[in-house]
């Protein structure tokens, strides 16, 4: 076998069957130290030992076929992947020549701070293309909210509708009940004893006048009665009226609107109460 270098690389050269092959340092370095004794094994880790990382296993177990293909050794050798170590690259990993010829943008800061800064490119890139956009985008889209604005209005307006057409629907004052309470008053009022008159001298008062004295309270209390059934009425109906100002608000999700007609409600309520315990 003849060696030279040709092109930088470093060639094998088979005479007898004017083969040639290019090979690595390292597998220089190992064809160099056969002499007939040397065994594969212990070429190997020579090599290995003044090169560290300069192969892997792999390489190793590649170099190792191409010798035996080539009729170069003369038995397996059982142990190459226990004569370099387990590194995927082959010789640039951990060879400090080799790692000073590596150029800078494949360091891994460099890398990292590429990544970086085009991510960065990239967001002001998209806030410029928004910012460009947006006179163009901004109608469309002013228009399309307000048609859904409209929908909703309408639907919340169609509810609202309804509801009142119910409870207009329903009955708001029960007119037999105050009728009867307004017949059942006079006689509620004069089952209670009014307390004795303070007698008079005869001769100092007429019969017109005892007359005029007597149908005096009744005709006040009737006008009172009178006057609480009207403020009945009206108060009913404001109660009926917040009730449905009550419905349209849960339907319209006014938690504020909401608890105001329900305090309301609570007052008519206790002064409809208030004036029916006074009939």
């Amino acid at each position: 076998m003849r060696f030279y270098r040709a092109s930088g690389a470093m060639v094998v050269e088979r005479v007898a069957r004017q083969q040639r092959y290019s090979v690595k340092l390292w597998q220089f370095e190992m064809l160099a130290r056969f002499d007939g004794t040397e065994t594969f094994e212990g070429v190997a880790k020579e090599v290995y030992r003044l090169q560290p990382g300069g192969f892997t296993a792999m390489g190793l177990l590649n170099f190792y076929h191409w010798l035996y293909t080539e009729d170069l050794v003369l038995c397996e050798c059982e142990s190459i992947f226990e004569l370099a170590g387990e590194t995927e690259d082959g010789e640039e990993t951990s060879a400090p020549a080799r790692a000073a010829e590596r150029p800078w943008w494949s360091d891994p800061r460099v890398v990292r701070g590429a990544k970086i800064a085009a991510a960065i490119v990239f967001s002001l890139s998209v806030f410029r293309l928004v910012y460009i956009t947006a006179p163009i985008l901004e109608p469309p889209v002013g228009r399309l909210q307000a048609a859904v604005q409209k929908i909703f209005r309408q639907s919340e307006a169609g509810v609202s509708h309804g509801e009142l057409a119910r409870a207009a629907e329903e009955p708001v004052v029960e007119k037999v009940s105050l009728a009867a309470k307004v017949d059942a008053a006079p006689s509620s009022r004069a089952s209670v004893p009014e307390a004795p008159a303070t007698p008079e001298d005869p001769s100092s008062s007429s019969p017109v006048d005892a007359e005029t004295t007597q149908s005096a309270p009744t005709e006040e209390a009737a006008s009172r009665d009178g006057g609480d059934i009207r403020s009945i009425e009206t108060l009913r109906v404001q109660l009926e009226e917040c009730r449905i100002r009550r419905d349209e608000f849960y339907l319209q999700n006014d938690e504020e609107g909401y608890r105001r007609e329900v305090h309301r409600m609570t007052r008519l309520a206790k002064e409809i109460g208030d004036i029916e315990n006074r009939l």
